[in-house]
């Protein structure tokens, strides 16, 4: 299709026609949320994981325009200031600053970080097929019925209890190491930074260097806690998870490290540039700036880059921010720092929908 085949924009209405990825962690059966969504039968063992609506040229959405069906990614380059209006257009380049996608996941996804802009920029040129676009990926998660993720490394006294309780991965991890975040007593958070940082890197480093070894560790640990009566939800999820990763996978012993976070209807998280995270389960909705530039080092079976990982990963430890939890309003507005969206939940009575 080229700009003088495509039709000129109106100022109506249009409808969209949206990709869905069918990624194996998603639902599937009658448990797929994405076909009840949109209202149609699902077919027999499809996993139905991510509706894409927006102008992201891995799955662009198309526009239904008379008789054409038109890219929207394409219309948009055509006729950048008339879609997007001038001031976004000019401030974004001609193209649309956000994603917006319908999440529903029934298996865990792999632990991952975004790359700020200027880490994205340099992955995108050192990498362009693993990283294939040049943009940071600010991302807001509301969610629709409950949400289970982990995200954000604990604090140091929960990364304590942690080493404490499963010696196992303090082994893997050293004694060094270890001993130094143990005996951490100062609360200044600039204090414990390092010493977090230098446990976590250390933990994905040296699953690297002695791959056997972690493969001992977490068959070790998988094994202990086998035989426990009395399961926390945590060591629940990583004998799940052990079974389908049987392999040296560091995602095992990172999961961990990080908080579990549970979301009731309307909750949020914002994931800024920097955050370890992992969406365990649940249906959401996302918005995010218009990139596709994830890092991920465990518990999944695509490409991972631990060691970009190290690098582009934030080791400062803060109580998590939930957000939606203020009254009941006829628009409720998620406030975050990214400046390519902004997502509000209006609230129709049945005098007004």
């Amino acid at each position: 299709m080229t700009p003088d085949t495509l039709p000129d924009v109106e100022a109506r209405p249009y409808v969209l026609e949206n990709r869905i990825q069918h990624y194996a962690w998603g639902t599937r059966g009658n448990q797929a949320f994405i076909p009840q969504l949109l209202g149609f039968k699902p077919e027999p063992g499809v996993p139905y994981a991510e509706l894409w609506i927006g102008a992201h040229p891995k799955a662009p959405s198309t526009v239904v325009v008379g008789e054409m069906i038109v890219p929207l990614d394409q219309w948009i380059h055509a006729y950048p200031a008339q879609i997007l209006g001038s001031k976004i257009a000019d401030k974004f380049s001609n193209t649309l600053p956000f994603l917006f996608k319908v999440l529903s996941a029934s298996e865990p996804l792999s632990i991952q970080v975004h790359p700020n802009q200027a880490q994205a920029h340099a992955l995108h040129l050192q990498d362009p097929v693993n990283y294939p676009d040049a943009h940071h990926k600010p991302e807001l998660a509301i969610a629709l019925d409950s949400l289970t993720a982990l995200m954000g490394i604990k604090p140091c006294a929960d990364l304590q209890e942690t080493l404490s309780r499963y010696p196992e991965i303090a082994d893997f991890i050293g004694e060094r190491v270890c001993a130094s975040v143990l005996s951490a007593t100062t609360p200044d958070p600039h204090r414990q930074q390092p010493l977090i940082q230098t446990l976590f890197a250390t933990l994905i480093r040296n699953s690297i260097a002695h791959e056997k070894e972690l493969g001992r560790a977490i068959a070790q640990l998988a094994e202990r806690l086998s035989k426990s009566s009395s399961l926390t939800e945590i060591e629940s999820l990583f004998l799940n998870l052990r079974a389908k990763y049987t392999g040296p996978d560091v995602g095992l012993f990172a999961m961990f490290l990080l908080n579990l976070v549970h979301l009731t209807e309307g909750q949020g998280l914002f994931t800024d540039a920097g955050t370890p995270h992992a969406y365990i389960k649940g249906n959401i909705i996302e918005c995010m700036a218009n990139s596709d530039n994830v890092v991920r080092v465990g518990l999944t079976d695509k490409f991972t880059d631990p060691e970009n990982l190290i690098e582009v990963i934030n080791y400062h430890s803060a109580p998590l921010s939930v957000l939606g939890n203020e009254p009941e309003l006829e628009e409720k507005i998620y406030h975050t720092p990214a400046t390519e969206f902004r997502v509000s939940r209006l609230k129709l009575s049945s005098s007004t929908a």
